[in-house]
């Protein structure tokens, strides 16, 4: 494959392909995207999946696209409309698992049930196959197949320990199956003798079906997550990926496909390995999905160099999304939220519930914490290790069985002779469970997805920590992931729990877990990211509820990021990842951008928001029942809470802070059926897995969920609440959406438009994110789109702004497509912060792309109407910021600025050589602007906010010629 450098996109929309809009019909909607402005078709998982799956997450083929979604010839049909559109096609691929929920629609795992380790696909599955092993060995035929004798795959499939009573020997294909209900498994050829009963026949198989609730500590297989319907694969083995990459292959040899994007990069064993052969094998443009660590004053971890040299040009773009919402936030009214959500979930009443006591006074609480906001943090932190060390040892505490396992056969040795020498025996004299502990605190403690290459010097530090003959004087210090290590490991000697860890075992992990090429790591690090995403995404996300708008994948929710934050966070994305993918809402977001926009306009109104939940919970009974045997309430106190709000607190009582969640969700979503308000309700509450659970529903609680969320649509007086919230941050939610949306198509990367999120889109997290997008409405409004009246009350209702600015910003990064995704970055400039100047200086953001685009936008716009509007408020463009619009002579200016022999470089003044006495940049004098939304005209460097956004919330002005 050639090695050209790949084409990068100016922007990309996505589509979520199912069995009701497939390939074909995408391939009928690229006239509406070129409309639109947009520059790659981006689609979800094409290759074949599970029958019936709405995602195509779970492929079960990667030799053939999908018929269900159009197949080949489907793909043909979308990649020649793109590319006569002058669009590339960008696909989402799934490296790290094959869904195996229907054996039979498998053919690979149903060949591995039928051979076992014999099978020729065994090396494809990542399988502990020792660790399966019971009392009967698997039937050996008299063919010569060689493998263990007791390896067997484990199934937790049985509704019941005693269900393999209800296994049937039934006929599939011609051939004898094990048929347990509707579920078909198959037998190993020539293993059914005559007389067999079921149970005897399932004894002799390569698998062993157990008892559902064996899933946590007894599959050996690796799942993605806790999923057990998603088994891991190893394309870490050479002919696994040409195997499961030739299809895929093909579409870069047939010139189908332009770029990929790589599905749950963190779960690979070599990920940089991987990103090699594949930008090898397709010279495409790649982008991984990755969750980068986000610390809570707004520094983060950056893309691992080793990656970006393997060829991925950045992430999807997830970890945009909190600093966007965060500069969007009022911060007083966060913690006054947040001084909520600490009464509730101590059991304790809102303002207006107190039955006796002095009233709550969560003002002063409020000032407190913002004073104060570490406290905030730690709750957080407690929350969080709470979730992750529960996956840890409990729905991902196989994973860390393994790990122990492995360790405990190999660990020592994969040490190499000198570490030997120095460690003197091996230090693994624990049981393979008090191991596995220790991995999964060890995980639990990790604030990273994972790790990915210590430095080779990393291991001797913790060496000297087992021995005095290592000396660390000329040692350069650890590595930023041997820090991690180190960190982790402190936390584990911190806690009560670590009896069985003791120093000595700490500091051999540190050795094995630094040394990169050691099996131990290399598992190690590609399990940790389940812990991770399980702990925090999918349970404490449902567990911490203040502002939920912040509850988003790659954010940090416990304090909102400041403006300045998203500035730096711009400055980084141009210095770091260019050209990787910008996301507002994806599929996986938990609520969408014009949902999260309207929760966060309930930050300006606090005390309006908490009277409404107050009033809310009297119209409906949703009761949360404390579990007495280990419901702890007082662990907050020694943060600080204020006095009234610990005289309210009942001595044992329910968290009851899932209310804030829950009708946060209703206003940001509304208008929205009981229908889609259920689902939701039920999914955050089975996510939250504190008062019902996936596994185990608790019928009467979510009965009174069921209630509370019908009664929105059959309860008047509730509906007449939530139409007075709706009223109050309507306009507010419209603004934020607005600005966001500016923001993100602005941001330097490639903005990526979610299906459907041109308009107004009020989703909550999946399948609500995945419902069918009228395409016919969007088609309409965008071809009378030059027609539209920004002041007219249809353009806001229908979404209509949205789709203009959309529309137009999209168009604007295809024509400058330099400033947005420039060749050359550092030559480009990252965006600079504007100056704001007046009496609401703090409600405006403005910044400056590549001395071409002037952005301005609301923040805080409740606030603003409430002191009065814009008033004297300005915005002003430096001179020195505007350099010359020819790039020529620009790039002959820098050069010439540069250049060590040139006499006056940096001593000339501020007026050398520039006409009409403006900077050194060269710009004229009265520099001429256009406003691409609405049209409007400016001139100069000083502009009145009060003008620019006299018709929207937002301007963005084109400096023309």
């Amino acid at each position: 494959m050639s090695q050209r450098p790949a084409p990068v996109p100016a922007s990309t929309y996505r589509f979520q392909l199912t069995a009701d809009f497939t390939l074909f019909d995408a391939a009928e909607q690229v006239p509406y995207l070129a409309g639109l402005g947009v520059d790659w078709v981006y689609l979800s998982p094409i290759l074949a999946s599970e029958p019936g799956s709405a995602h195509g997450y779970d492929m079960v083929d990667p030799t053939w696209v999908d018929d269900a979604r159009g197949g080949r010839a489907g793909l043909e049909a979308l990649s020649r409309a793109a590319h006569s559109a002058g669009m590339g096609v960008l696909v989402d691929v799934v490296p790290n698992h094959m869904g195996v929920a229907t054996p039979r629609h498998n053919p690979y795992w149903w060949d591995l049930l039928t051979f076992g380790e014999a099978s020729r696909f065994a090396h494809w599955f990542d399988i502990d196959w020792a660790a399966g092993a019971d009392d009967t060995a698997p039937f050996r035929p008299d063919d010569g197949w060689h493998r263990p004798a007791t390896g067997k795959l484990v199934l937790a499939e049985l509704g019941s320990p005693d269900d393999l009573e209800k296994l049937e020997i039934r006929e599939h294909e011609g051939s004898p199956v094990l048929a347990y209900y509707d579920a078909l498994y198959p037998v190993a050829p020539g293993s059914l003798r005559e007389g067999m009963t079921p149970q005897e026949l399932h004894a002799v198989q390569n698998y062993r079906l157990v008892h559902w609730k064996h899933e946590d500590w007894e599959l050996n297989y690796r799942r993605f997550f806790s999923i057990k319907t998603l088994a891991g694969i190893r394309v870490d083995d050479p002919e696994v990926f040409a195997a499961t990459h030739r299809e895929i292959a093909s579409w870069f040899v047939d010139g189908l496909v332009d770029g990929l994007r790589i599905d749950h990069i963190d779960g690979l064993a070599r990920p940089a390995e991987y990103l090699a052969r594949l930008t090898h094998l397709t010279g495409a443009y790649i982008v991984t999905e990755k969750i980068l660590a986000l610390e809570s004053r707004g520094e983060r971890e950056l893309l691992p160099a080793s990656w970006e040299a393997a060829g991925a040009r950045g992430t999807t773009g997830y970890e945009l999304i909190a600093y966007i919402d965060g500069a969007l936030t009022n911060r007083a009214g966060f913690f006054h939220l947040e001084a909520a959500r600490q009464q509730l979930s101590a059991g304790g009443p809102l303002p207006g519930e107190e039955t006796e006591g002095d009233p709550v006074d969560l003002a002063s609480a409020a000032r407190h914490l913002q004073r104060h906001p570490t406290s905030v943090h730690g709750l957080f932190t407690q929350i969080e290790q709470t979730a992750k060390t529960h996956f840890a040892f409990g729905p991902l505490s196989g994973e860390m069985l393994r790990l122990a396992r492995e360790l405990k056969a190999i660990g020592w040795f994969h040490c190499d002779a000198r570490a030997r020498a120095i460690i003197g025996s091996d230090p693994l004299d624990i049981d393979i469970e008090q191991l596995a502990d220790v991995f999964g605190l060890l995980a639990a403690s990790l604030p990273v997805y994972r790790v990915y290459a210590p430095a080779p010097t990393d291991r001797l530090h913790f060496l000297a920590l087992l021995s005095d003959s290592v000396d660390t004087t000329d040692l350069p210090p650890l590595s930023p992931d041997g820090q991690i290590i180190r960190r982790a490991l402190a936390a584990i000697s911190s806690t009560a729990r670590s009896a069985t860890a003791s120093d000595r075992l700490l500091s051999y992990l540190g050795v094995v877990l630094t040394t990169a090429d050691h099996p131990t790591f290399v598992r190690f690090a590609q399990t940790t990211g389940a812990i991770m995403a399980k702990g925090v995404e999918d349970t404490t996300f449902y567990r911490y509820a203040a502002l939920t708008a912040l509850n988003e994948v790659g954010g940090r929710p416990e304090e909102p990021l400041a403006p300045t934050a998203l500035w730096q966070e711009f400055e980084r994305r141009m210095r770091t990842t260019p050209y990787g993918l910008n996301s507002l809402t994806t599929h996986d977001t938990k609520r969408s951008e014009d949902t999260r926009a309207r929760i966060l306009a309930l930050a300006e109104v606090p005390e309006e928001f908490l009277a409404f939940l107050a009033a809310a919970r009297r119209h409906t009974a949703v009761r949360y029942r404390p579990d007495e045997s280990d419901l702890t309430v007082a662990a907050g106190q020694r943060y600080g809470i204020n006095a009234s709000m610990k005289e309210s607190r009942a001595p044992l009582a329910a968290d009851t802070s899932f209310d804030v969640l829950l009708w946060q969700a209703v206003l940001g979503a509304w208008p929205a059926s009981p229908e889609r308000l259920t689902e939701y309700a039920l999914k955050a509450a089975r996510e939250q897995s504190l008062y019902t659970w996936w596994t185990d529903n608790h019928a009467e609680f979510e009965g009174e969920l069921r209630a509370a969320m019908e009664a929105t649509a059959n309860d008047p007086g509730l509906r007449e609440l939530i139409a007075d919230m709706d009223e109050r941050i309507r306009a507010a939610g419209r603004s934020n959406g607005l600005v966001a949306k500016a923001l993100q198509l602005l941001a330097p990367g490639v903005p990526d438009v979610y299906q459907g999120t041109e308009l107004w889109d009020r989703s909550l997290v999946d399948p609500d994110n995945r419902r069918a997008v009228d395409y016919d409405a969007r088609g309409a409004l965008l071809g009378a789109l030059d027609r539209l009246d920004p002041d007219s009350e249809d353009a806001w209702d229908s979404g209509g702004v949205k789709l203009l600015l959309t529309s137009r910003l999209l168009h604007l990064r295809a024509r400058l497509r330099d400033v947005f995704v420039p060749d050359s970055p550092l030559l480009a400039g990252p965006p600079l912060p504007v100056g704001r100047a007046g009496a609401q200086w703090e409600h405006a953001l403005a910044a400056l792309f590549g001395s071409r685009v002037l952005f301005v936008g609301t923040r805080l716009p409740i606030g603003l109407e409430k002191a009065g509007g814009w008033a004297d408020t300005t915005v002003t463009v430096a001179d020195d910021d505007l350099r010359p619009l020819d790039d020529a002579a620009y790039l002959e200016q820098v050069l010439a600025e540069t250049d060590p022999e040139a006499t006056d470089a940096g001593t000339g003044s501020a007026d050398d050589g520039a006409p009409g006495g403006n900077s050194a940049s060269g710009a004229q004098d009265d520099p001429r602007w256009q406003d691409v939304i609405t049209g409007a005209e400016y001139t100069g460097t000083r502009f009145r906010v009060a003008d620019l956004l006299a018709h929207m919330p937002v301007a963005v002005l084109e400096r023309v010629e």
